[in-house]
Formats: C-alpha cells, sequence, structure tokens
C-alpha cells in the first residue's frame, strides 16, 4: 500500500528511515529563515512566534504518515502471526479418537 499526502495524487511518504534527515533538514532551513528575519525585524518576534507553532504540527504530521506508511508496508508483507493472529500450535491440530 502506498501512502500519501492530502490526496491519492498527493506527494508520497519519505520512507521512516529517511524522515529524521528530512525533518532535520526543514528545521535548519526554518531556524535559518526565521533568525534572517529577526535579526533584520526585531519586531516581527510574534509573527516568528506563531510561525513555529504552526509549522511543528505539519512536522508531526509527516512523521505520523511516515510511521503509518512503515507500519502499513510491514503488515502487509508479513504472515498471519505477524498481523495480531496466533501462529498454530499442536493443541491446535484435530484431536485422534481412541489414540
Amino acid at each position: 500500500m502506498e501512502i500519501r499526502h492530502q490526496s491519492k495524487t498527493g506527494p508520497g511518504v519519505p520512507p521512516l528511515a529517511d524522515i529524521t534527515a528530512t525533518l532535520s533538514h526543514q528545521i535548519e532551513d526554518m531556524k535559518r529563515r526565521l533568525l534572517d528575519r529577526l535579526n533584520h525585524d526585531p519586531a516581527s518576534f510574534a509573527q516568528i512566534e506563531f510561525e513555529i507553532h504552526d509549522r511543528f504540527p505539519r512536522l508531526a504530521d509527516q512523521l505520523t504518515a511516515s510511521l503509518l506508511a512503515q507500519a502499513t508496508t510491514s503488515e502487509i508483507r508479513a504472515g498471519p502471526e505477524k498481523k495480531g493472529r496466533p501462529a498454530a500450535t499442536d493443541r491446535d491440530a484435530p484431536r485422534r479418537r481412541g489414540g
């Protein structure tokens, strides 16, 4: 199953292994841009604070989507015992009568 952002035609969700680096780059880019703005216009701090609080739920959404994609992919590849159903045991085998 393929997981996409926002719609069936939206961008694909990055693999979980890549999400940490992706989020780190996004945060670094945001920090540089906001620090530059704050240095040029200290009065913009209230707006910058709002933008930071607005941005982090989106970053959390990206991580959540990657976790869902990873779990869904793992579930599809897993056998029945990995999906929450117990694996068959000898106790589950039909019993013989008179033996």
